[in-house]
């Protein structure tokens, strides 16, 4: 059984790596929330301070102005609410800005996806494990699998922290160099563990 798993065990190994990490990002958004929205509060003011410094360069810039007042009216409905509220309850509804929420959620995809794909990771080692593939390519394919599963997820956690000051498409557009590769690489161990899979089922039934 070990010299089976033997050429796959860097897969199994990043795949429980992305599992570890996925519960730890987990017990961090839980533990540091406060933290992680005061930072996501402070980059979105700095996204406000640049709209507005455009709107002084470029004062007919319709697109600028808008984005601007609409952030302005969000605030200062959230300023007339915390007025009304006692601190803890402020502290529960301090989600009301949707780029905020969406950034949350952002961060919390990064979680899951690190430990889903770290366990699609583990899955495909042991079906390379049981294929005719060469050592090598089991190896690789393995290896690359797993390295993917922990690219992408850290797409989405840089996207989440993007995502107050560059706004959702800005932070998508801004991770798409590193979500594209992850995705890539995922994809290429699993077309690889399918093909050998494919092979070796329909060769022992000739």
């Amino acid at each position: 059984m070990i010299e089976i798993i033997k050429p796959v065990r860097y897969g199994i190994l990043i795949g429980l790596l992305g599992i570890v990490f996925g519960i730890g990002w987990a017990f961090w958004l839980v533990l540091g929330h406060e933290r992680i929205h005061k930072s996501f509060e402070d980059r979105a003011v700095e996204r406000k301070e640049a709209h507005s410094f455009i709107q002084l360069l470029e004062p007919d810039n319709v697109m600028a102005h808008t984005d601007i007042k609409t952030e302005q009216q969000e605030e200062h409905k959230h300023g007339q609410s915390s007025k009304n509220e006692d601190s803890h309850q402020h502290n529960e509804g301090m989600h009301d800005s949707p780029v905020i929420d969406l950034s949350h959620k952002r961060l919390t995809r990064g979680h899951l996806h690190a430990m889903g794909l770290g366990l699609v990771t583990i899955a495909i080692s042991f079906i390379l494990a049981f294929t005719s593939a060469p050592e090598k390519i089991k190896t690789v394919a393995s290896f690359l699998t797993g390295l993917g599963g922990l690219i992408y997820p850290f797409a989405w956690i840089v996207m989440g922290y993007r995502t107050p000051n560059l706004g959702p498409a800005g932070a998508e557009a801004s991770v798409t160099v590193i979500a594209g590769p992850g995705v890539a690489l995922v994809a290429l161990g699993i077309f690889t563990a399918g093909v050998f899979l494919l092979k070796d089922t329909f060769s022992k039934k000739q």
